[in-house]
């Protein structure tokens, strides 16, 4: 699986204002954990445009055929401090499905925009890759990455598992992967990866809550390959990027 990453700092030009949009208005509940905002193309038509545009110039996309959905997001520390451990997962087909099979996967670039204000550095995003013994099928890691990995954190709060049995799930799974590089959330940061690719972000008590903006580029045809096996498009580019 390839794990290309791109990191820019000083994303906007104005990010108070960026935040200023949102007004602490979330009222969207998805798959995962976390509240997310309506899209950005009902929040600013012109400011989903020129994102747009940014995105597309950033990776070397046309653009042709192609759509951006983009959210705001916002994570709370959570009182049991198990569930907030970093989850490792592969974004879905798009933010709203929750269940897909390989055929279906359609996302080319993912990212996220780090946009709270004096943050902790430890609340970062990890990529990682399946362990090369590991001989999970494309199927399987889509089932643990992307249909699966929320339930045991559902299970736990409905009572279904204990805190030791949600601890061995997510041990068992996360014994599978490996690390390849960290990046530290940073205001103002944008971090992308070719989508297919395994990561996951953490909260910590320093840090009671994470604001992000999440983009998603999305083909509107079919995808030639799986994105993990296809050339590489994103380049690291950032020497603050902590490899393993």
């Amino acid at each position: 699986m390839i794990n290309d990453v791109k990191v820019i700092d000083n994303f906007y030009s104005n990010p108070d204002d960026i935040v200023d949009l949102l007004s602490g208005d979330y009222p969207i509940v998805g798959c995962g954990s976390g509240k997310r905002s309506v899209g950005l193309q009902e929040i600013s038509p012109k400011l989903y445009n020129d994102f747009c545009k940014t995105i597309y110039t950033l990776h070397g996309l046309s653009g042709r055929n192609m759509h951006i959905y983009t959210f705001f997001m916002e994570h709370n520390y959570n009182p049991n401090a198990v569930l907030n451990q970093d989850w490792i997962h592969i974004d879905g087909k798009n933010p709203d499905a929750c269940r897909m099979i390989t055929e279906e996967y359609k996302l080319i670039t993912c990212g996220q925009i780090f946009l709270t204000p004096n943050p902790d550095l430890d609340s970062d995003v990890e990529i990682c890759r399946v362990k090369p013994w590991v001989n999970w099928s494309r199927q399987e890691l889509i089932d643990r990455a992307i249909n699966d990995y929320t339930e045991p954190s559902m299970m736990l709060k409905a009572g279904k598992i204990t805190r030791d049995q949600f601890k061995e799930i997510h041990k068992e799974f996360h014994e599978n992967l490996e690390t390849t590089c960290v990046v530290k959330n940073i205001y103002n940061r944008m971090i992308s990866w070719r989508a297919g690719t395994l990561h996951g972000a953490k909260l910590t008590p320093n840090q009671p809550k994470r604001l992000t903006q999440f983009f998603f580029v999305q083909s509107l045809g079919p995808l030639d390959t799986w994105p993990g096996e296809a050339k590489p498009m994103i380049k690291f580019s950032k020497e603050d990027v902590q490899r393993s």
